[in-house]
């Protein structure tokens, strides 16, 4: 195999990725603010940690460190548009659920509500923040739980056949993985 030398951040090396529309209640406005995150993903089991890392620049990191909390809203394929859309624009500015017309469901345990949409949705309380790079990962405590019926297998995997997953390719491009791809190794 050729390999050749790339300058670290040419390229989206670590990409595809799964995408999360986070969050979080703004008080002073009164009203919900959501930011579509590729970097974010589970971090522990006991307790249940999800993190998500935002640039200190954008509303919503603003926020999440005013709150201490934020929602996690996983949507399916067919939204995948309006997810972009979400992300290329500031809250600051903008009232994204006005503008939108998302639907919201209250959360039970934060102020952050979750996006009606979403085939899965959590709420999250935030035990850790580190300022790594350019970033700032949050680390949420995941309190709650919400699915879709029959979205998930006995074991817990999802149901490629019920919803699809939004991934990130990096560069404004999302993708999908269907039941079709599916490939489960037995014996592994």
């Amino acid at each position: 195999m050729d390999l050749k030398t790339l300058q670290p951040g040419a390229s989206y090396f670590y990409y595809p990725r799964p995408l999360c529309v986070v969050g979080v209640w703004d008080q002073g406005k009164n009203r919900a603010n959501f930011v579509p995150v590729a970097w974010g993903g589970p971090l522990a089991s006991r307790p249940p940690l999800f993190g998500v890392s935002l640039s200190p620049t954008t509303y919503s990191h603003e926020l999440i460190a005013k709150t201490g909390e934020f929602s996690l809203s996983f949507l399916p394929w067919e939204a995948v548009e309006w997810v972009a859309k979400l992300g290329a624009v500031s809250g600051r500015t903008l009232d994204k659920v006005q503008t939108f017309g998302l639907q919201l469901v209250e959360a039970e345990v934060i102020s952050a509500p979750l996006l009606a949409q979403a085939y899965v949705a959590a709420e999250c309380k935030v035990v850790a923040r580190h300022l790594l790079g350019d970033q700032t990962l949050y680390v949420g405590e995941v309190v709650r739980v919400v699915a879709r019926e029959g979205v998930f297998a006995d074991d817990g995997t999802l149901r490629l056949e019920v919803a699809t997953p939004i991934l990130y390719l990096g560069a404004n491009r999302y993708l999908t993985v269907d039941k079709e791809t599916l490939v489960a190794v037995d014996g592994v």
